[in-house]
């Protein structure tokens, strides 16, 4: 058998090397920047995982002191509790309500004497009027509630409301039909009530 000997190029042959260096370099690098990237994520996680346990171990203590304020709301006294952190806590709301009711009190005595004070004032002004200077006293004298169109009351409002709305208002016939007549407003000036 023969065996057939191929000629090979020395520049191909040194390029085919050069290649084959150069992919074994860059897998190299693949691996130690992906081994790089996972150690770094494990030591992320392990410290994230240590955080959150940190964040766990508060809940307990603070569940107790939410229970200890609200049992102190309701009147139970904060000496039962055997922790002093909690028990100083519980009594902060305690003593911030006590102090809302005695502010709520004092400002509701205030409020009264000063609303006293000023009525009377005015009851002193009107009796010094009233005996002092009797003619300054007007009384007012009834108004008149039927204009000179027979509009009552004089409100613009309801003025422009009757002159508007009001033009037609559909009457029921005796009959019991439905609606079959209307009434103007100037013909309901004068009709009584039922």
């Amino acid at each position: 058998m023969s065996i057939a000997v191929m000629a090979v190029n020395p520049v191909i042959e040194t390029g085919g090397q050069i290649a084959a260096i150069v992919i074994c370099l860059f897998i190299f690098v693949l691996v130690v920047v992906s081994l790089a990237l996972h150690f770094a994520l494990a030591f992320a996680f392990t410290w994230v995982h240590e955080k959150s346990e940190l964040v766990k171990q508060p809940r307990p203590k603070l569940e107790s002191v939410n229970k200890a304020t609200e049992a102190a709301l309701e009147g139970v006294e904060p000496t039962a509790i055997e922790n002093p952190v909690v028990r100083t806590v519980a009594t902060v709301p305690v003593k911030v309500h006590a102090a809302e009711q005695k502010v709520d009190q004092a400002s509701d005595r205030v409020a009264g004497a000063l609303i006293e004070l000023r009525a009377r004032t005015f009851q002193a002004q009107a009796i010094a009027k009233a005996f002092m200077a009797p003619g300054l006293i007007r009384r007012p004298s009834a108004p008149e509630l039927v204009d000179k169109e027979g509009l009552e009351f004089k409100s613009p409002g309801y003025r422009r409301l009757m002159e508007q709305q009001a033009s037609e208002i559909p009457v029921a016939p005796e009959s019991g039909d439905g609606y079959a007549k209307t009434v103007t407003a100037s013909q309901l000036k004068h009709v009584p009530s039922r």
